[in-house]
């Protein structure tokens, strides 16, 4: 029996002076910080456009569509931990602040489903675009929680469409006027010099942080970012653009859209690695 607890009194003791060196590993310092993500996100397509600029295109109705892209991401920061800053006097559930900047480069998707009447068949169109690369820049700030396993993150920034010739997915629910394709959309020169192809973003994160060491953490999180596109100006395979053409002959990819946003929202999870400098 006195073995027995004595053994308890060990691992008792072992297990406490382990909690106390995580808990010392998890303190926020103030200092330079720098993190590397990969982010799976899902993405929904939010279309908007008024009725005089869906009539240029023939069509009655266009609505969005879900897909899935996938990105990286580095960050750089610098934490400003609150006893130090705030003039705390214990850092158990408020740790700092961070001020930050990410870059990131990954695909984009846009899903649109658009269509009406025309004589007597109703038809709808459906094509999914995916770009490569897209590149992200922004930045923010995060608040570091409960002994700063918790981080809750803002983050506003831009995504840049840097792909000349994306690819597609076509096709009609009435495969009679017109068969599943896909191909490459080539971006014109007119489109290059007029479109634009930056979208504001803003993201709100949130993480777990797991200390592996002094100097690194691992990082489990999810986030969801709202994009605002305004493209001016439309592109679509000549499959479709051929098809317009039969209900609306003046249209061209050359005719603005004034009123036509291309939004989206993302929603995922992300992997990483931070680091102390």
């Amino acid at each position: 029996m006195k073995k027995r607890c004595r053994c308890k009194r060990i691992v008792s003791t072992i297990f406490v002076c382990a909690f106390a060196c995580f808990a010392q590993l998890s303190a926020l310092e103030t200092g330079f910080v720098w993190a590397l993500r990969a982010n799976f996100n899902g993405t929904a397509t939010l279309p908007s456009i008024n009725a005089n600029d869906m009539d240029k295109l023939g069509a009655q109705f266009m609505k969005g569509a879900v897909g899935y892209t996938m990105d990286g991401e580095a960050e750089l920061g610098y934490l400003f931990d609150s006893t130090r800053f705030f003039k705390m006097k214990s850092n158990s559930f408020f740790g700092g602040i961070s001020a930050f900047a990410t870059v990131g480069v990954g695909n984009g998707f846009t899903g649109q489903v658009a269509g009406g009447t025309h004589g007597a068949k109703t038809a709808s169109m459906y094509i999914n675009v995916t770009y490569a690369p897209v590149i992200t820049f922004g930045t923010g700030a995060k608040a570091f929680l409960f002994r700063d396993r918790l981080v809750l993150g803002l983050w506003f920034g831009t995504k840049m469409i840097a792909d000349l010739s994306p690819q597609y997915v076509a096709y009609m629910d009435d495969s009679s006027i017109m068969k599943p394709e896909i191909g490459e959309i080539i971006v014109t020169h007119f489109m290059i010099k007029n479109m634009n192809p930056f979208s504001f973003s803003m993201k709100f994160n949130f993480e777990y942080q797991q200390p592996i060491n002094y100097r690194v953490s691992a990082l489990l999180g999810g986030y969801t970012r709202f994009n605002i596109w305004k493209p001016k100006y439309i592109t679509m395979p000549d499959s479709l653009l051929t098809f317009i053409k039969s209900v609306r002959p003046d249209f061209s990819m050359e005719t603005p859209l004034p009123s036509f946003y291309l939004n989206s929202l993302d929603f995922g999870v992300s992997l990483g690695l931070q680091f102390k400098a």
